[in-house]
């Protein structure tokens, strides 16, 4: 029988490396195939759950996924969307928190958590290596105006390659230097220097805004009266400071570029083009029922409208996909400006939008609360909680809270981190109870 972490790495590796085989000679069609591998995975794995304790956080995500499905399959009802874009819209959004329900499903041993933990770095480090290879080696879009764009990992051939891979290189980083205590710190701060590297050659330095603005808005949630809570609030407060100083010297020395969108006219003309999402979407209601359930899946500014039924037509029309005129009006937004094509900052598509724009307020709210599931049950320390908060925080800049290789590399390290808790609490349980077994006049606590 196959084991569940050979099934896990499989479909993590149906999200990570989909580009890489294409580029060797794959069909197209095998940058769909974890939308296949990944519910499998996660339907295999949850009928196998034996703890009852597990059985009741894995329902929780689960009841607040199929809530999520039912509003999306309304939308599309209301809306005549398309089976397929039902499907897609679904899968580009959820799946990651599908992949997440299979990580928290398994009860692995602790050699096999190694050897799970050993893959995922090793997909994160050959990511790495891909891009010094490609910037160092065979010094990719060298001499062009907007170089890094060209430095994509494993992320081959993909419009936001560069913004994925880097991304992921920083929340394995960040993963890698909170988890391994046993490594030595040279090693760790290795990692972490590398991982920054990577994200300075891929031109994605407004990554560490989004990751400081995470960073705060964790540290806001320690806000309670008690000494604790207002120490550790004092620690995040100095980290948060040291962070922007290093953001404000690096604009100042190695990357003159990275506050550029804060000059007041390109902001103007910025925030002009990326509000001007919510009178394309608005303009196209036809009833009160369109503010709550959206103008339908794949209709609007997500990752499906805006790239995959164009990108993919000649596979996903035969198919029956349907199309919205939104999608084109944003696109058109985009290119009557000087500033769209210039930067993905200033972009109407959006995570965000797009979700309130194919599924409504309804929708929106849904969405919202499976992420708090995932955040009040897996997220078992801050760096998690940093990790899972930087995709909100993209959600409002471009479409990476729907790029299955980043989101899925986040419900990956959840995952990983939170059954590396569990097994911790297991031994610490066994080895109670021996002492309890030697000794029966002693409490367990």
């Amino acid at each position: 029988m196959v084991k569940n972490s050979v099934i896990l790495l499989l479909a993590f590796a149906s999200a990570f490396l989909p580009r890489v085989l294409d580029a060797v000679g794959f069909p197209s069609v095998v940058n769909f195939a974890h939308f296949v591998f990944i519910p499998l995975a996660g339907i295999f794995t949850f009928l196998q759950i034996r703890s009852k304790i597990r059985v009741q956080m894995a329902l929780e995500l689960l009841t607040a996924l199929l809530i999520l499905l039912a509003i999306v399959i309304f939308s599309a009802l209301l809306n005549k969307a398309g089976v397929v874009n039902v499907f897609l819209d679904y899968m580009l959004r959820a799946e990651w928190f599908i992949f997440l329900l299979a990580m928290i499903s398994i009860t692995p041993t602790e050699k096999s958590l190694r050897r799970l933990r050993f893959w995922f770095l090793s997909f994160a480090f050959i990511n790495i290596f891909f891009a010094f290879v490609q910037k160092f080696i065979l010094r990719w879009g060298e001499g062009q105006p907007a170089a890094g764009d060209f430095i994509t990992g494993v992320f081959l051939g993909q419009g936001a390659g560069c913004d994925v891979s880097s991304g992921v290189s920083i929340i394995f980083a960040i993963y890698y230097f909170t988890s391994s205590k046993k490594s030595p710190l040279w090693i760790r701060i290795a990692v972490a220097v590398f991982a920054i590297i990577h994200l300075f050659i891929a031109d994605a330095k407004s990554h560490l805004l989004v990751f400081l603005v995470a960073l705060i808005l964790v540290m806001l949630t320690k806000l309670k009266l008690t000494n604790k809570s207002i120490t550790l609030f004092l620690k995040y407060l100095v980290l948060a400071i040291l962070f922007l100083g290093g953001i404000h010297l690096a604009s100042q020395t190695v990357a003159p570029s990275l506050l550029a969108f804060s000059r007041e006219d390109q902001m103007q003309d910025g925030l002009d083009l990326k509000f001007s999402i919510f009178s394309i979407v608005t303009s196209h209601y036809q009833s009160p029922l369109n503010l709550l359930f959206g103008l339908g899946p794949g209709h609007t500014v997500g990752r499906l409208g805006g790239w995959i039924l164009r990108d993919y037509a000649s596979l996903l029309e035969p198919l029956g996909v349907t199309k919205f005129p939104a999608s084109q009006e944003a696109w058109d937004a985009v290119w009557s400006t000087w500033i769209g094509p210039r930067s993905r900052l200033w972009s109407p598509f959006f995570g965000w939008a797009g979700i309130w724009g194919d599924w409504g307020l309804f929708g929106l709210a849904a969405f919202i609360y499976v992420m708090f599931v995932a955040w009040r049950r897996f997220c078992v320390d801050d760096a998690c909680r940093v990790i899972l908060m930087s995709v909100a925080v993209f959600g409002f800049i471009f479409t990476q809270m729907e790029e299955p290789g980043y989101v899925i590399s986040v419900a990956a390290i959840l995952g990983l981190r939170w059954q590396e808790v569990q097994l911790t609490k297991r031994s610490r349980d066994r080895q109670l109870q021996l002492i309890y077994n030697s000794n029966p006049q002693l409490e367990l606590n």
